[in-house]
Formats: C-alpha cells, structure tokens, sequence
C-alpha cells in the first residue's frame, strides 16, 4: 500500500526519470563507439579550465546538477586538484545562497509564505549544529533547494557556512574520485567509490527514513 501511494504521488517524477533514462540507453547503444575511456578522459582534460571553473561555480546554484561537476572536476583536474576546485566553489555556493536569501530575495520569499500561511522555520539555538550536518548529510533534494532552504532558517552564517559547507565537500570525495578513477583506470579506486556510493546511498535513506518518521525533515513536494 505504502509502494503503491509513492508511485501515484512521484508518478511524473517517475516518467520523466524512465524517459531520460531511456534517451540516454538509446543515445548510449547509438553511440557506443564515442564511450571510450580514451574519449572520456580526453573530452573531459579538454575542458578549458577557467570556463569550466566559472559554470561549475555558477550553474549548481541556478538548479544545475552538482555530480556531474564534480566528476569532471576529478576528471579534468585530478583527484587533489578536483577535491581543492570543489571544495573552493563550495563554499562560493553556501556564501552566496547565504546572501541572497538574507538579502533581496528575503522579503519576497517571506511575504509569498505567509499568503500560504506558512512561515520561516526557526531552528532552537541547541540544535542548530547537528540539524545543519543532518540536512546536509540527507540526499534526496536537489543541491540548490537544500542550500536555499537551509540559508531561509534563521542560522547564523558562521555555522551555515563552516558547518554545512565542509558536509558537503566530505560528499565531494567519492564523485570526484570517480573523475580521478577513469583517468588512471585504477581498480582500487574504482571499487572504493562504488563501495562508497552505496553506503552513502544507504546511509542518506536510513537517516532520511528516520527522522522523516519524527518529523525533523519534511516530505519533499
């Protein structure tokens, strides 16, 4: 029963997932040849450094997908190169969600709540620390959501940015690696990782699963 009423609730989230995924098998079988390591590591080393460091620093917070920078900044970079870039763009991203969501956009935000009446959580001054790592930590919601609706809280900016920002680049390490991995093809990496993604995707479902239950974290929309 449970299965079924996400189904119905997430039913485009859904079809627009099995439909991307499907143009990328398609577009994958169609294009086999040019999925190479070879052009893989070329493509991405290609990238001129200075563009891609100014997308990557501009695009996650408009809604653009974090991963897929972080892979290409292992790629393009290296491992220790890629993790100093991210970590870097980061903290831009958290400085700058910060400033805009306590700036212009505040009054707006607050006024379109309260016509919904609703209005900005406050977070009790003992929990701010832990709750900050917490919804750091939790995958589900899109990077810029969760920087934006973090910032809208009433946290002060030194525990939002030197609190939640370094959660974030901790998360950095295993795409980033991966982008390091394809590079050197090392196994050892590669297996890492992969070990990694699955006890980061285990570890954000049972934290997300519990405190969803308590009623910390809300359902996403």
């Amino acid at each position: 029963m449970q299965i079924r009423k996400h189904l119905v609730r997430y039913r485009w989230q859904i079809a627009v997932t099995l439909l991307l995924a499907a143009a990328a098998a398609w577009y994958y079988f169609t294009h086999e040849e040019d999925f190479t390591r070879e052009n893989l590591v070329a493509y991405g080393r290609g990238l001129p450094a200075l563009w891609f460091v100014a997308v990557f620093l501009l695009l996650p917070v408009v809604g653009g997908p974090l991963t897929i920078f972080l892979v290409l900044a292992g790629v393009r970079f290296g491992f220790p190169g890629g993790m100093g870039v991210s970590a870097g763009v980061v903290f831009f991203h958290h400085f700058v969600a910060y400033r805009l969501t306590h700036g212009y956009f505040r009054e707006p935000v607050k006024k379109w709540l309260h016509r919904r009446h609703r209005k900005i959580p406050s977070i009790p001054a003992k929990h701010r620390i832990w709750f900050t790592v917490l919804f750091a930590s939790v995958h589900g919601p899109p990077y810029a959501m969760k920087l934006y609706l973090l910032a809208l809280t009433d946290l002060p900016f030194r525990i939002y940015f030197w609190v939640g920002a370094p959660v974030y680049i901790a998360f950095c390490v295993i795409p980033v690696g991966a982008g390091s991995a394809v590079t050197t093809f090392d196994m050892t990496w590669i297996y890492v990782v992969l070990v990694g993604l699955a006890a980061v995707w285990l570890l954000g479902y049972v934290i997300r699963r519990r405190y969803k239950a308590k009623g910390v974290l809300p359902e996403p929309d």
